[in-house]
């Protein structure tokens, strides 16, 4: 799961993207993390509110998050 996150994420940005990379220096803008909260919640049949998403940081913020919905 969380290689197929990276894959995700990676598409968005042409910076290096690691478990540790801010969302913010990936130059991902809210449109783009909006896409990419969607990306997931379909391919892991989960569903994710606005208020979290203004919560991301990092890319573990989402990998985790991400996973926590999907044990629910």
């Amino acid at each position: 799961m969380e290689q197929e996150i990276l894959k995700e994420i990676q598409a968005f940005t042409k910076e290096k993207v690691t478990i540790s990379s801010n969302i913010r220096d990936l130059k991902i803008d809210s449109l783009d993390l909006v896409e990419l909260v969607v990306k997931a919640e379909e391919k892991f049949n989960i569903s994710i509110s606005d208020e979290e998403i203004t919560k991301l940081i990092s890319v573990s913020d989402f990998i985790e998050l991400v996973k926590q919905r999907s044990n629910k």
